[in-house]
């Protein structure tokens, strides 16, 4: 009895210095939002931070996925709290991180280690995984047209008023071959992009259309027309300036009648331009399998329908590239343009949504090796307008195809990744010889 009362005693002689222990300890737990939460709209996330005796606290902050940094903000002792606007983020799997910093504290109570880089501050973090969930509206625009100021017809400010007026587009970029533009065609290309932007109705961008022998590669939001004509010395440039790109109607072989190859001296990859080249135009049958060779190459690049306008009909071509975005603003397009969140159509109102174990199209993904959904949605308001053939693309070539027969479709097809890296698509063939392709989902599987 006496061994059993000591042992006892000496539990809870360690419990007591364990909890005291703990209550000096400085610490982060994240109460709100629960970790697997599916998030959407805005939420509170709120954390309570502990410090050490004699540490002050000198700020709690809420770090995304995206980049954002939230300065966090009192509501008791303890406890902190800020509103996160979860449409700022993309769907699908997201962390969120909140990081405590402290001053001040006995050093003689301190690891060495905890002083890094000889800091009087010190940081704790707690992090928790979240899966975000909400509705993207889709925009109609086209990002290759030129004018007068190289080889089309009208001037800049004809351009967007015709775009917005008369084909009714969402967003619209003007995009004058490079080696033709002075600077001051450059600067009025710029001004009248400023003028006709209206958030909301309209979004205007504007760019150059790089245009040497080795193919045509249009750069949006430029400062200048001047661009290098050494495509790796452009691939470092257009890194370097963080220049949204986006290859023009490439091809494998090439194209009677012209006297330029669209294929990129070999669709060679560049690791410092994959950053920044978002998008390829996808129009046709000899484009896909460009599309497929850049994609083969290692280039993250998603589909583009935009016409190439050289006369006074800004617009009204045959096929379009679709943003879903979360509002019809400049930054927002942009988001959408930078995170491969597009999609090529001849249709003018079909609405496609695809995503691999629901993530985006355009998001890069790592996940186990195994089998995945992947997920095809489908809307168009005409009923003639039927669905004949979806077909899913692994890595070039088809791995599943369904048969709809319908103007509107949901299609659930689970498929292996099996360890290494590769790319996702769908192309969709309605009546009318009409085609849309979607951006990829890029996995990595290990």
């Amino acid at each position: 009895m006496r061994i059993r009362r000591l042992l006892s005693f000496a539990w809870y002689a360690a419990l007591v210095a364990l909890s005291g222990a703990l209550a000096s300890a400085a610490s982060v737990e994240i109460l709100a939002p629960s970790a697997g939460s599916e998030l959407s709209g805005s939420v509170q996330v709120r954390a309570r931070v502990v410090v050490r005796p004699g540490e002050k606290l000198d700020k709690v902050i809420l770090e995304t996925s995206r980049g954002d940094i939230l300065r966090m903000a009192p509501l008791f002792a303890d406890t902190f709290e800020v509103t996160l606007d979860t449409t700022r983020l993309r769907n699908g799997r997201q962390a969120l991180v909140v990081t405590a910093s402290a001053k001040g504290g006995d050093e003689s109570t301190l690891h060495p280690k905890e002083n890094a880089w000889e800091s009087i501050i010190r940081n704790w973090a707690a992090e928790i995984p979240v899966r975000v969930s909400n509705p993207y509206h889709y925009y109609w625009g086209d990002l290759h047209a030129h004018t007068s100021y190289s080889t089309g017809s009208g001037l800049p400010a004809d351009a967007y008023q015709f775009a917005r007026d008369k084909a009714r587009l969402d967003f619209f970029a003007v995009t004058d071959h490079s080696p033709l533009l002075t600077l001051e065609e450059h600067e009025d290309t710029v001004a009248q992009a400023e003028r006709f932007n209206q958030p909301g109705r309209f979004v205007t961008l504007w760019g150059v259309e790089a245009t040497e022998s080795w193919g045509h590669i249009n750069f949006y939001m430029t400062p200048s027309p001047r661009l290098p004509s050494n495509l790796d010395l452009l691939y470092r440039a257009a890194g370097d300036m963080m220049l949204l790109g986006h290859f023009n109607h490439p091809s494998v072989e090439p194209v009677p009648g012209r006297t330029w190859r669209d294929d990129f001296e070999g669709f060679h990859y560049s690791p410092a331009a994959d950053r920044v080249m978002a998008m390829v135009e996808v129009r046709n049958e000899r484009e896909e399998q460009a599309y497929i060779a850049l994609l083969d190459a290692g280039w993250h690049v998603g589909a583009a329908g935009d016409e190439d306008h050289h006369d006074r009909k800004w617009g009204l071509g045959k096929t379009w590239t679709v943003a879903l975005a979360r509002e019809l603003s400049r930054e927002a397009i942009l988001d959408a343009l930078w995170s491969r969140r597009t999609y090529s159509t001849a249709d003018r109102n079909l609405q496609l949504n695809f995503t691999v174990d629901g993530e985006d199209m355009g998001s890069r993904i790592t996940r186990r090796a195994g089998t995945y959904t992947c997920m095809v949605t489908l809307q168009d308001p005409d009923p003639d307008q039927v669905i004949d053939r979806i077909d899913l693309f692994l890595d070039g070539h088809p791995a599943a195809s369904e048969r709809p027969k319908l103007a509107s479709y949901a299609w659930s097809v689970p498929i292996e990744f099996t360890p290494g890296r590769h790319y996702v698509f769908v192309r969709v063939k309605q009546a009318g010889e009409k085609t849309t392709w979607s951006s990829p989902v890029w996995v990595e599987a290990y």
